[in-house]
C-alpha cells in the first residue's frame, strides 16, 4: 500500500519501528530517482517510475514512500523477494538510457540501497532518521528564507497575452545579448569565430510573470519564440550594427524562415551578407516537420545561408546525420556528467556519432568548467561556447592560466583555513 500522510520520512521512520518484533519477515530497498540526471528533470518520466513502483505495492501488499528527495522507499514481505527484485530490474531497464545508467553494472548496484531486518535493522533506523533529518533542514531552511517551495505553474491565457504584448513592445536592442563561439588550439587561447545573436524570453517573463512556467508546454514555449523571431527579424532589417556585419549566428524556428517576414529580410541582403548568416535550428523542431525543415533547407543553401543543428545532448547525439540533414554544424551540449558517460557504455557510441559528424563540425556548447575544453580535446572538438570562454575572453587568458588561476585561489584558501582547523582541534 502506498503511504501519503504529511511528512512521508516521519512515517516511514514510525512503521519501521512498528515491525521491529516482527522485523525478520520484512525487507527494505531505497530507490534513488534522486541519482537520475536527464529523467529527473522530466516529472512525467518520473511519474511513470513511481507509478510502476506503486503498482507492485499494491500487489504485494508492500509499503511504499515517496521521500521527499524524490526517492521511493519500499517495504516489503521476505516471500515476495523475486518478484520485487524483478519489478525493480524492469524499472532499471526502462530507466537505463539515463546518463546516470552509463556504467553498468555498477550504476544498478548504486540505484537501489536493499536492507534486512534481520541483520541490519540498525542501519535501516539510522537511514530513515537520516532521511528525517534532511528533510528538517530543508524545511528550516525554506523557514529562514522566508517562504515555501513552490512549483510554477503553467502559463495562463492571461499571462499567454501579457507575454505577447511584452514581445510586441520590448526594446530588443536591450533584450539581445551576444556569445561568441570561440576555437581553441593547442595554445589554449579562445580566437572569436562568429557571435551567437539571441534574446531570452525567460528573462522577460521572470519579471513579468514569476510564478507562470512558460516552459511547462514545449510547443506553446514555441510559439512564442516564433512571435519573438518576427520581432527579431524586423530589428535586424534596420539595424546597421558593427557585429552584424560580420559573420553571426540567429537561433529561429523552421517556420519562421517560411514565412513573409523572413522573405523581407531575405530580400534585403546581398549575396555576400547571406554568407556570413549561420542559421541554428533546434533538433526538435527538424524532426517535428521533417517535410517542412526539407523545403526550408533547400531554400536557405539556394540563397547561401549556412545551417547549424542547435539543441543536440548525448541522448540525441547517435541519431543526427549532418550531412543527410544538409547542415554544416552541430552544437553539442556539455554537462559535467558527459565524461563518464563517454568512460561508460554510452562512450562508443557517442565517439561513432562524433566522428560520423566530423568533431571539427561539431560546437561544444553550454561550457562551463576546463574540463568542457579538455574533454572537446579529447574528443577531437575545438570550437566551444559558454560562459567559460566567455571568462577567458574577458580577462584574456587562456585555460591553462584559468586554471593556474583557480589553484592558486584555492591554495590561498587552503592556507587559510588551516590555522583556523588546528586551533578548533586544540
Amino acid at each position: 500500500m502506498s503511504q501519503q500522510p504529511t511528512m512521508q520520512e516521519q512515517a516511514l521512520l514510525n512503521h519501521i519501528k512498528r515491525l521491529e518484533r516482527s522485523g525478520d519477515q520484512h525487507l527494505a530497498v531505497q530507490v534513488h530517482l534522486s541519482k537520475l540526471i536527464a529523467f529527473k528533470t522530466l516529472p512525467e518520466c518520473v511519474n511513470v517510475a513511481i507509478t510502476m513502483m506503486k503498482r507492485v505495492a499494491k500487489v504485494h501488499d508492500a509499503s511504499l514512500f515517496q521521500l521527499d528527495n524524490a526517492d521511493i522507499f519500499l517495504v516489503y514481505d521476505r516471500d515476495a523477494v523475486s518478484q520485487i527484485d524483478q519489478s525493480l530490474n524492469s524499472l532499471c531497464r526502462v530507466l537505463r538510457e539515463d546518463p546516470f545508467f552509463s556504467d553498468e553494472p555498477a550504476a544498478e548496484q548504486e540505484f537501489c540501497s536493499h536492507f534486512d531486518f534481520a541483520g541490519g535493522y540498525q542501519e535501516l533506523v539510522e537511514c530513515a532518521e537520516t532521511l528525517l533529518e534532511e528533510k528538517a533542514k530543508a524545511e528550516s531552511t525554506l523557514r529562514h528564507n522566508g517562504g515555501r517551495r513552490a512549483e510554477k505553474r503553467p502559463l495562463s491565457l492571461a499571462g499567454l497575452a501579457a507575454v505577447e504584448k511584452a514581445i510586441t513592445q520590448a526594446d530588443l536592442s536591450t533584450m539581445t545579448s551576444r556569445q561568441p563561439v570561440c576555437e581553441i588550439g593547442p595554445d589554449g587561447r579562445p580566437q572569436v569565430l562568429f557571435h551567437e545573436l539571441f534574446t531570452s524570453i525567460s528573462a522577460l517573463t521572470d519579471t513579468l510573470l514569476p510564478d507562470e512556467n512558460v516552459f511547462a508546454d514545449r510547443w506553446l514555449f514555441q510559439y512564442l519564440t516564433a512571435q519573438l523571431d518576427q520581432r527579431m527579424l524586423a530589428w535586424l532589417g534596420k539595424n546597421d550594427d558593427a557585429t552584424l556585419k560580420h559573420t553571426f549566428s540567429l537561433n529561429i524556428n523552421i517556420a519562421s524562415l517560411l514565412s513573409p517576414r523572413f522573405l523581407e529580410f531575405d530580400g534585403q541582403l546581398d549575396q555576400k551578407r547571406r554568407n556570413t548568416i549561420i542559421l541554428e535550428l533546434q533538433i526538435h523542431d527538424v524532426f517535428a516537420d521533417v517535410t517542412r525543415y526539407l523545403f526550408a533547407r533547400e531554400f536557405l543553401l539556394d540563397r547561401g545561408y549556412r545551417i547549424c543543428l542547435d539543441g543536440v545532448n548525448e541522448l540525441s547525439l547517435p541519431y543526427v546525420h549532418r550531412t543527410d540533414l544538409g547542415a554544416e554544424l552541430v552544437k553539442l551540449q556539455w554537462s559535467p556528467t558527459l565524461r563518464r558517460q563517454i568512460e561508460g557504455r554510452q562512450g562508443a557510441p557517442i565517439r561513432a556519432a562524433i566522428n560520423r559528424i566530423s568533431a571539427q563540425r561539431i560546437i561544444f556548447t553550454r561550457c562551463e568548467s576546463d574540463d568542457a575544453i579538455e574533454l572537446g580535446h579529447d574528443l577531437g572538438i575545438c570550437l566551444f561556447q559558454g560562459f567559460f570562454l566567455d571568462h577567458l575572453l574577458k580577462e584574456k587568458i587562456t585555460r591553462e592560466e584559468a586554471a593556474e588561476r583557480l589553484g592558486a585561489a584555492l591554495s590561498r584558501h587552503r592556507q587559510m583555513t588551516a590555522p583556523a582547523a588546528a586551533a578548533a582541534s586544540t
